[in-house]
Order: structure tokens, then sequence, then C-alpha cells
């Protein structure tokens, strides 16, 4: 399984609980050492350094060849800040970066049986309230061009959109205690088709839960 975005809240989360249901797991970022540094070394793990803005360097990488499935963990703010440095922004994270992905997979892994892509709610709702707000900067507007981006590849897709993301990310913690960290009374949740429920807090433990369960 091809994890994109490992190092980042979702992903730390995906990337354990795959490989402790024991899945072959390639992880991706853009800094090899900070994925060392939180997974140690596994002996179904294998790290890998890729840029999805980048499509030719993408390409280059076949970091997606020979995978059964990807999940998708990328995102940056939705408002201005210090991580939309260096050509960071929603546009070219949330839609650019992820059409090279689905591209790169389509192309080096036309097999793949599922493509896990994380959203977020509001995306087919950006003239209403609060999301007429939470996209003053296009965030909506990208994630949803990535998820169409995805829904026209033919690969089999499921898409998850949660509301604002809580616990975690756990920049501090091994691999072994980020399986252990707990949502409490968050892991009740509402599950829908489309874009329908109400703006709420979603765990980014559940979150992980459900794109690992996607992928069976």
């Amino acid at each position: 399984v091809l994890v994109v975005g490992s190092t980042g809240g979702v992903g730390q989360l995906v990337v354990a609980k795959l490989l402790d249901a024991g899945y072959v797991v390639r992880a991706v970022s853009r800094n090899v050492d900070a994925a060392r540094g939180l997974f140690g070394s596994q002996p179904n793990l294998e790290l890998r350094v890729a840029d999805l803005r980048d499509a030719d360097a993408l390409d280059a990488s076949e970091i997606c060849v020979g995978v059964d499935a990807v999940v998708s963990c990328t995102g940056t703010t939705a408002f201005p800040s210090a991580r939309w440095k260096d050509d960071n922004g929603p546009e070219q994270t949330d839609f650019v970066g992820i059409r090279n992905l689905v591209n790169a997979t389509r192309a080096q892994s036309p097999s793949c049986k599922r493509f896990v892509l994380v959203s977020s709610i509001g995306v087919e709702r950006t003239n209403q309230m609060p999301f007429v707000i939470l996209n003053l900067f296009g965030v909506l507007k990208h994630k949803r061009a990535g998820e169409l981006a995805l829904e026209s590849s033919g690969i089999p897709y499921t898409v998850l959109r949660p509301g604002r993301l809580t616990d975690g990310p756990y920049t501090s913690y091994d691999i072994n205690t980020l399986l252990k960290a707990t949502s409490g009374t968050r892991r009740a949740v509402d599950i829908a088709e489309g874009d329908t429920l109400t703006p709420e807090e979603t765990s980014r433990i559940v979150v992980a839960d459900c794109a690992v369960a996607a992928l069976s």
C-alpha cells in the first residue's frame, strides 16, 4: 500500500495501522529523515521521497509501481500560513498534487485495486456557511478538483470527507505509541454518503481507521 503524506497527522496513523494489520507499506514524504525518525526501521516498511507537485519528477520516482492500493493523506492549511511557503498552498497541494498522483497511479500501476483520498467536508457546499469562510482562499474548491480528477480516472476509489481534524499530529511519538493513541468519546461518528453532514470535529484516529477499512 502506498501512503502519501505519511508523516502528517492522518498519514502517520494510517502507516502505523496498516503495518499493524500486516500490510506492506511504501510511505512517501518530502523528508525521509522525518519519516525515519517517526517510523524507525520496520520489516514491511519502505520509505520513499517524492514531491507530488512536480509531475515529471513524480513519474521518474516510480513510487506507484507495483502497488495494490494508494492512500493519500496530503493537505495544507485553509488560510495563509507558514505551510504555504514554497508553493505549498491549496491549489498545488490539493489539486495539482492529487491530479499528478492519480495520473502516476494509472500509468505505473494499472491494476491498482483502490485509491483512498482524504478530502474534507463542505467541498460541495462552498456557497453555504460556514464553508463560505473556510473556502475564502480556495481550499475546498481545490480539494473538490482533486476529487474529480480521481473520480474520472477509472481507478476504484473511496473519498473520505472528515470535519475539522482533532487528535494529533503526534510528532514526537514512535510507531508503537501511535497504535495506542485513542480518540476517546470522539470515536462515535456519523457516516453518510455525499456531503450532507453537519460540520463537526473528526478524530484523525477515526479517519485513519476508515482509510484502512476502505482497503478491504
